[in-house]
């Protein structure tokens, strides 16, 4: 059998990361009416595009405005925040001033999202991933006996982790490798990345496995690591073939702290990032995470930056199971290419796995017939056990139970951490 995985946020859940609803009470909690004004005020005097092309605190307040309306209706999804900043910039009629101001506040937003994340995943693999990994580690159950498409919507790390300390082989695609240092004052501290080019990155890429035991990893969604390099022409990662999470961890870590110095202060950046090229130049590298409204474009026909997408709908169209861990359903370019794989191709089936889902999501209710949907109202650690045992690990269960209490320690952490990185109070 041919299987498949698309893993959610609730794949990371018992490893330490937030949920999306845990994710928005941090992000908002940074932010109240004082400090709003302040950094409206701040922001304002900004110049992001050029002095002939200049941003309003009116349009600014507008967007902070949102985010304080948002937090006072006790909105629980960041996404949909961001998505409501991305129409304020496409709202017709708007003036270019506008526009401009919106797309910075998004900018703004971003980065401190993509700084949330990093964090957690600092403090979540040091808190933990070591208690978990031993109920973590019959994940090889859910995989085939050839090579096994995995995608993922998270842009933690785990997933990699896992398979590095559970000697699977995983890869990325990717087939080069390019080297860059930590910074011009680090020039001898060198972050190894490998890289695919965007034009040749499909399913029949010979970076993949085909034919043997090993995991092909897509993240749809970007990730915390992953960059896109000579203007997303391409793609890099850290070295998968690393010894340990522990050495991937560290790569992260450098990855964090690449940038550029000028008089011994880093160069500001956001989503395009300042870095260090082989020269010692200033060079600039973009983060890949993908969030908000607009991740994709609502059309299934090929496009240039899309190519994950494409990737994702001829894996469909070759497997005979997908097993969907810990997703919410949330993504449109994700779930008519599901609904769709599931009307054209009659032998593909999908297992749900979700301790809060007792049904089908709407639109897979037509194809809820004849064993084609099967759910299972559990977490990832405990499927990867009962998927082959068809019984359930009481001590596991226990185990995890205990991680409530290690989750509220990494957000308190994740928490004091982001207050000395913003001083927002």
């Amino acid at each position: 059998m041919k299987k498949g995985l698309l893993l959610g946020a609730g794949f990371s859940y018992d490893l330490g990361m937030p949920t999306a609803y845990e994710l928005t009470e941090v992000f908002l909690g940074l932010f109240d009416k004082r400090n709003t004004a302040r950094l409206v005020a701040g922001l304002g005097n900004f110049q992001p595009y050029s002095a002939d092309r200049p941003i309003n605190k009116a349009a600014i307040a507008e967007s902070f405005d949102l985010l304080l309306g948002y937090k006072d209706k006790k909105g629980g999804n960041y996404e949909e925040l961001l998505a409501k900043i991305q129409d304020l910039a496409g709202q017709p009629g708007k003036p270019q001033t506008d526009k401009d101001s919106h797309h910075f506040v998004f900018g703004v937003f971003y980065e401190i999202i993509h700084t949330i994340l990093s964090v957690y995943q600092a403090a979540s693999y040091e808190i933990l991933y070591a208690k978990n990994l031993e109920w973590f580690s019959k994940l090889s159950n859910l995989l085939s006996d050839n090579e096994t498409w995995v995608f993922s919507l998270n842009h933690d790390l785990f997933f990699e982790f896992l398979s590095i300390d559970l000697k699977i082989p995983v890869t990325y695609g990717d087939m080069e490798r390019i080297d860059f240092p930590v910074s011009n004052i680090e020039m001898h501290n060198v972050v190894p990345l490998s890289y695919a080019q965007r034009k040749d990155y499909k399913i029949g890429s010979e970076g993949f496995f085909k034919g043997r035991l090993g995991v092909n990893l897509v993240k749809l969604h970007g990730s915390l690591t992953e960059l896109e390099y000579k203007d997303g022409s391409m793609i890099c990662n850290p070295l998968l073939t690393v010894r340990s999470s522990f050495d991937l961890m560290e790569t992260f870590r450098k990855v964090e702290r690449m940038g550029y110095y000028v008089q011994n202060r880093r160069v500001p950046s956001g989503r395009d990032r300042a870095v260090t090229n082989s020269k010692g130049e200033l060079d600039i590298i973009c983060k890949s995470m993908l969030t908000g409204g607009k991740k994709y474009s609502t059309t299934v026909n090929e496009k240039a930056g899309e190519e994950k997408l494409k990737v994702f709908d001829d894996v469909l169209r070759q497997i005979d199971q997908l097993t969907i861990i810990g997703y919410g359903f949330g993504d449109r370019h994700v779930n008519f290419r599901l609904s769709n794989a599931m009307a054209r191709y009659d032998n593909l089936t999908i297992q749900i796995v979700d301790p809060a889902r007792n049904k089908a999501p709407e639109f897979l209710q037509p194809f809820d017939y004849d064993g084609k949907i099967k759910l299972a109202m559990c977490g990832a650690a405990h499927w990867m056990d009962y998927c082959k045992s068809n019984s359930w690990d009481s001590k596991q269960i226990e185990a995890l139970k205990e991680n409530s209490k290690y989750r509220t320690e990494i957000k308190k952490s994740v928490q004091k951490t982001l207050q000395g990185i913003y001083k927002l109070g």
